[in-house]
């Protein structure tokens, strides 16, 4: 009983001697923390702190991995195909930052459970208030300009028979569509989001796997705002649109001729919007600036495949 009167005390004396900081220094403080479960727990301290918690410019979300069964219905709207509860209730308690500036989420795939890992992909999407585009490509080996294969299985893939390369042909056809299914809610989100926090400078949604990305910044992020606050519906932020042109195919050896890097067995898929119909101008977004180098090894396969293998 003594140990626990202690210990009650010692926690007053903390609390006591931190709430005597000025609130600028508080905020310094909290600005250095980002974790919004993190961010949690300080608001959930007393009053005082959760104003000053609610002032922080930058927060960054990781979903936990849940086993999801989303689906399309007839309805195509996001509540067919929701992210899971974990990120509902952070987006909940994330409307309160009004002044955010700069937001980082991790979410798992809606298809993670299903996915191998030692499946290679990466999808791409271009985006402002709609949806524009989508490309997925899934190599099965790549290999650097010395000719080591730094990903995948060289092997496996001299071995594989038809009947199996068929299957994994059409387990990747799956496979993009599910992803294609994530960036279309994860699309829905970034507006939600662009609505409900006035401050934002910048915001992205990046999968867990980092095999995929959406994000919203500068001249793009202005024209979202506008179109959110004052011409878009909850239907029409709500509503899943779905692709009138699909492209796929499959690519034995692709030679980039930027990095010298060398691509094997690739399944691709490129899904338009009606927007984009007829040609590949505007499909893929050249603004990454960011990215690392095996980013940008897929960046460059897909302006190759964009080039010389769709239409």
């Amino acid at each position: 009983m003594k140990n626990s009167v202690e210990s009650r005390e010692e926690d007053a004396n903390v609390s006591s001697s931190f709430s005597r900081l000025p609130d600028e220094i508080i905020l310094q403080i909290l600005n250095k923390l980002i974790d919004l479960k993190t961010l949690c727990f300080c608001y959930l301290v007393s009053k005082h702190l959760s104003s000053i918690v609610l002032q922080i410019e930058a927060i960054s979300f990781t979903a936990p991995l849940l086993n999801l069964n989303p689906r399309i219905s007839d309805k195509n709207t996001v509540s067919d195909v929701s992210p899971s509860q974990s990120f509902l209730s952070a987006h909940t308690f994330l409307s309160k930052f009004k002044g955010v500036k700069f937001l980082w989420i991790e979410l798992p795939s809606s298809s993670h459970r299903d996915i191998d890992d030692r499946l290679l992909f990466r999808w791409k999407a271009k985006f402002c208030c709609r949806m524009k585009s989508f490309i997925f490509l899934s190599p099965h080996s790549i290999f650097d300009k010395d000719g080591f294969c730094i990903n995948g299985n060289e092997e496996e893939e001299e071995e594989e028979d038809n009947e199996l390369r068929n299957d994994m042909f059409n387990q990747k056809l799956v496979v993009s569509f599910q992803c294609f299914r994530d960036s279309m809610v994860w699309h829905s989100i970034l507006l939600y989001l662009v609505k409900d926090l006035p401050k934002l400078e910048k915001v992205s949604i990046t999968e867990l796997g980092r095999r995929g990305k959406l994000s919203l910044s500068g001249e793009k992020l202005i024209e979202v705002k506008e179109w959110v606050q004052h011409s878009a519906s909850e239907a029409v932020m709500t509503h899943l649109e779905l692709p009138t042109k699909i492209s796929n195919g499959y690519i034995s050896v692709l030679k980039l001729p930027v990095s010298g890097y060398v691509m094997k067995g690739i399944y691709f898929c490129v899904m338009k919007m009606k927007d984009l119909e007829g040609g590949n101008d505007g499909v893929m977004n050249n603004e990454d600036a960011s990215a690392d180098k095996e980013e940008a090894v897929y960046n460059e396969a897909v302006m190759e495949i964009l080039e010389k293998h769709t239409t």
